[in-house]
């Protein structure tokens, strides 16, 4: 069962009011984000051939704080609940292993056997922050760069099989329960753009992409190594906190 990170948003507006003020040369920030994740695992069999992972489409939601260190720099510390995973084509995998070894039997044709291997993070980030402005006064631009570490939530897996005479089924099961070896913490990499462009004097919308690459591995089950990779695509408000 996936568990909703309900302390994520109080912690981190704790640790925001907190912090020591900002220098008067420019403002603490606070922006509140969602977005899709567009998600996948990287497999790597120790140079063999590994499975392929299809992309999942899931959800993120983040809080952060952007300090000023001038007017342009900055660090950005934020927290977000966000959801990663891929998808494994059963049939695939099978029909390698029967290139390799055989005594595999086919499917009929137009059946489709996947598994969503589906985890849930509470991730960290400390990012830096490099401003610019695009238009006047109310657009501005950002780029961000920084470590990322996520703690996982919860892990799911759920299998489908589809395409036969038979009506499909769709399974559910916890990855402990199932004996899928993911591993709670992932380390990562992160790296965004974005623009912020104003609608009030003190409340400006902010869109951005930022790309999660994941450092760890995070399964040993294939026999090599399984990373995150992760685009995000996120909407929201940014606002002023001194």
């Amino acid at each position: 069962m996936k568990r909703f990170p309900t302390l994520l948003l109080p912690t981190l507006l704790t640790a925001v009011f907190l912090m020591p003020a900002a220098p008067v040369l420019a403002q603490t920030t606070l922006s509140l984000t969602g977005g899709v994740n567009i998600t996948s695992l990287d497999a790597d069999s120790d140079g063999t051939r590994s499975p392929l992972f299809e992309s999942l489409t899931r959800m993120s939601i983040g809080l952060a704080a952007t300090l000023p260190v001038s007017d342009r720099f900055g660090l950005q510390l934020g927290g977000r609940y966000a959801q990663k995973g891929g998808r494994l084509d059963v049939l695939g995998v099978l029909g390698m292993m029967d290139d390799m070894f055989g005594g595999f039997e086919e499917m009929p044709p137009g059946a489709s056997f996947d598994a969503d291997f589906e985890m849930d993070y509470v991730e960290l980030s400390a990012l830096a922050r490099v401003g610019f402005p695009l238009s006047g006064d109310r657009v501005s631009g950002y780029l961000l760069a920084g470590p990322a570490l996520g703690l996982q939530s919860s892990c799911e897996g759920v299998a489908r099989l589809s395409g036969l005479d038979e009506p499909a089924f769709n399974v559910s099961t916890d990855c402990d329960e199932a004996r899928l070896d993911f591993r709670k913490i992932d380390v990562g990499l992160a790296g965004g753009a974005g623009i912020d462009i104003g609608l009030t004097d003190s409340i400006d919308a902010r869109l951005g992409l930022l790309y999660t690459l994941g450092l760890s591995n995070v399964s040993d089950d294939v026999g090599g190594s399984v990373k995150h990779r992760a685009l995000t695509i996120q909407a929201g408000l940014a606002f002023p906190i001194d």
